[in-house]
């Protein structure tokens, strides 16, 4: 079974990502709501895939930040995907380190499927 991490996503975002997650791939989703924790997270727990909402709904912090911080730190092989529906700060990421990610209001979209899928699949 592979894990998911997803942080930062809100009351009504989250459980929509984590039933599309946990009833599509045999996987389970953790939710962190802030990512100050997110390094603490990765110490305890093998992930397969890190889902980082583009601003924290409950800290308000960047997600961008988070991945460049991710990678900077070095000790993470995972890959790390931004949610926004925000083209330009999806570059960002991706030039940051991210894998490429999915639009919030693509979430139910074919595409997004095998997106996640890459990082899912046994």
């Amino acid at each position: 079974m592979k894990n998911v991490l997803i942080i930062g996503h809100c009351d009504l975002d989250n459980p929509q990502i984590t039933s599309l997650i946990e009833k599509t791939f045999s996987a389970k989703a953790t939710r962190l709501k802030v990512s100050k924790d997110a390094v603490g997270y990765l110490e305890k727990q093998d992930y397969d895939l890190v889902i980082i909402n583009r601003i924290g709904a409950f800290d308000q912090e960047s997600g961008l930040e988070l991945i460049k911080a991710i990678k900077q730190d070095g000790r993470f092989k995972i890959p790390l995907m931004m949610v926004t529906n925000y083209k330009d700060q999806m570059e960002e990421a991706i030039k940051c380190g991210a894998v490429p990610g999915y639009g919030k209001d693509k979430l139910h979209d074919k595409n997004t499927i095998e997106i996640l899928g890459k990082y899912l699949c046994e």
